[in-house]
Order: structure tokens, then sequence, then C-alpha cells
């Protein structure tokens, strides 16, 4: 880190890594409890997002300059993960508050000194996909219009990043709460409790400095990254920040084999009467169960600790390496969404009610696993023809 960004100082001292963790974990008897009413709900209770801002999840990656923690992304993701497997909502609403914020440092101070004007412990949404939208240059910014789907934690946010304002711009274009409106349309299979309702925006002007164009994200070059100096802002931001997701679906497989676990403990066969944990066949697919979110870990902490190394570096490397995280966190979120299908079917048919953890896992990691960010074919095809020095699919 630069001499710059150690001289920065937090107005109280920045927990360790080891008491956020602990602090993850201290939460997650309420998230089970609260779990049920988050998806009748469809969206988390204020008292978790209060304690969320109280434990300081949404700092870890915030800058110094701004109160944040400044701390790495293996940190971020471990919180996530613990998080999620008492609440796969609440692990995966904290992700996004976490990222958000490392987002908004990578924004013109301009815009950092807007969004953090009212204090340090703002949230903030991101809306990436929209049904319909415009974008018009005029003096001084833009004016947008449309509907973006998929705002994670919103009833929580003081401000917005909508990415792909028009359908020929990429860019990410900041906004805050007074200027768009939240329509609840967010009745789903799964992760009911993120919240994830539309956002409307009706002609609504940005100005300039609330713009962060994604060639500079792709290339590490950011005009906050480079104002605060810290190492990560070098990388591309996909890099670091496909993983919040995957860190959350670990953290769900995780909970979801408890679960399985601790169901199958006295539960006797339907036609032969023997203790189920005694049936061979159990112990294995639990053994294979765990066996595979410890791989998921392994992977997840050796990318991230790469990812943390090529930073202080200060470079990127290219060609094959250059996939290896986007490969990587599409694996781990198919193998989780594997492990999903297997602890089903290993748990029965009494799984099944709505009172019952273990489907409300599955349905969480299988809508989890379908995000756009994950897709294994895509990431696998790419890291393949890296391989053989072929360029990526569309040139990126």
């Amino acid at each position: 880190m630069s001499s710059q960004a150690t001289s920065r100082t937090t107005t109280t001292p920045a927990p360790s890594p080891d008491q956020l963790i602990a602090q993850a974990q201290a939460l997650l008897p309420t998230l089970r409890e609260r779990a049920a009413d988050a998806e009748r709900n469809r969206r988390l209770a204020d008292e978790t997002v209060a304690a969320f801002r109280a434990a300081g999840f949404h700092k870890i990656l915030q800058p110094k300059r701004f109160g944040g923690f400044e701390l790495g992304i293996d940190t971020a993701a471990e919180c996530i993960r613990t998080l999620a497997t008492g609440c796969g909502s609440s692990g995966w609403v904290a992700n996004l508050f976490v990222i958000h914020n490392w987002q908004l440092s990578l924004f013109p101070m301009e815009a950092q000194e807007e969004y953090w004007a009212d204090g340090h412990d703002q949230l903030c949404s991101t809306a990436s996909f929209a049904t319909k939208s415009e974008m018009h240059e005029v003096d001084g910014g833009f004016r947008l219009s449309g509907r973006w789907k998929f705002s994670s934690g919103c009833d929580f946010a003081d401000w917005f990043i909508i990415m792909k304002p028009s359908p020929t711009c990429l860019d990410w274009m900041l906004v805050p709460r007074s200027d768009l409106d939240i329509e609840d349309d967010w009745f789903v299979a799964g992760l009911s409790g993120t919240g994830s309702k539309d956002l409307i925006l009706d002609d609504v002007f940005v100005p300039e400095h609330r713009r962060l164009k994604m060639a500079d994200l792709a290339t590490g070059n950011t005009p906050g990254g480079k104002a605060h100096g810290i190492p990560m802002a070098r990388l591309p931001f996909a890099w670091p920040a496909v993983w919040g997701i995957p860190a959350a679906l670990i953290g769900m497989a995780s909970g979801m084999a408890e679960a399985v676990r601790q169901t199958l403990i006295g539960k006797k066969a339907l036609f032969t009467g023997e203790q189920q944990v005694e049936r061979v066949a159990n112990q294995i697919k639990i053994t294979e169960a765990l066996s595979d979110i410890q791989a998921a870990e392994l992977i997840m902490r050796h990318r991230l600790a790469e990812l943390m190394r090529w930073a202080e570096a200060e470079g990127a490397p290219g060609s094959v390496e250059a996939f290896a995280s986007h490969k990587d966190a599409a694996y781990v979120a198919r193998l989780m969404a594997k492990v999903a299908g297997n602890l089903a079917l290993m748990a029965g048919a009494t799984s099944v009610y709505l009172g019952n953890p273990i489907q409300r896992f599955q349905r969480d990691i299988n809508v989890g696993a379908t995000h756009v960010s994950l897709v294994w074919e895509e990431a696998a095809e790419n890291y393949g023809r890296a391989l053989w020095e072929l360029p990526p699919k569309g040139g990126g």
C-alpha cells in the first residue's frame, strides 16, 4: 500500500479480519431465526441491516479517507461466506454492500465526496440489467430514463449505481435515492430476502463527475483508484469483484450441509427402520458434499491470494491468467449448485416443507448460481481460448 494510503486514519481503529469474521459468526443464530421472515417479507429486517452497519461490514473495502478499513478482498469473502451459512439472502446483500462501497471508491473524487458527505455509513445498491433505457448527453452530464432490474438491498440504499445506462454504453452512473422510484416486482423462487426490486428513472440528470467509464474499470485505471492508491484498484475491477457471489454460495452450501446433517440425526429409513446416520450411502454423500465445499473454499482462497499478490506487484498478468479469476469463480458457483442438488436428494421428502431451512438453501443457491457474472460456459470458453492463444470472444 502506498505511503499516502497508510497515512490516512479512520475515526476509530479498524477491526482486524479475525474480529470481523467473529462478528459475522456471532450473528448466525439471529440470521437463522430471521431467514423465514426475510423470505416471507421479501427483504431483510431493519435490525439485520443495522447489525451489519454496527459491525462495519460495509467498510471492509471502503477507503480509509472516508472512514473505511481498506482490508483485503479475502476478509470480505470470509465475512460474506460466514453470514451466508445462516441466511443466504443476508450473505448476498452483505456482499453487495461491501462491494458497492468499493465501487464508489473508484469513481472520480468529486462523486465520492458527494456520496460520503453525510457520513461514512452510506449504503449503495446497483442495478445492472435494463429492460429499457435512454441516455442523452447534455451540458455538464447526461439525462437518464429507463427501468433497471435486480437492485438487491435497494430498501436500505442511500445511493444507486446504474450500469449500462443505454444500449450502447456500459459505463456506471451514480444516482441518489431521491432521483428514482423503486417498484416492487420481486416475487421469485429463491433469494427472496434480497429485495432485488426494479428501479425507475425518469429524465434524471447525472453530472459528468458521477460517471465511471467501463474502459477504466477493465484496465484498473480508474480516477478514484489512482487517488486512493489502494493496490487492489490496479486490477481490472471484475477480477476481485466477481468473488462476492461465489463466497455467498459457498456459505449457503455449508449451511445447507449442516442442516442436512442435523435433519438425519435420529431419523429412520421408512421401510427398513435403519438409522439414517448408520447408512453407508449417507455417510459417503455427506462426506462428498463437505469435500466439494472445502475444495471450493480452497479454490476461492487461492484465487484471492493470487489477486492480492498481483495487485501488490502493481500489474495484472496477461494471457491465460487474465481469465483465471472468472473461470474459477464460475466453476465454484457451478460446483455449489451440484452440491445443493445432491444434498436435497439425500435429505429426503421432509426437507421440502417451508419450515425446513434445507429447501430455502437449495432454492437460494439455485437462483444465485444463475447470476450473469457466473456463466460457466462463457468463462471456460475464454479460458480455453487463451490456452491456445486465441483472442476472447468479443475481443475483450
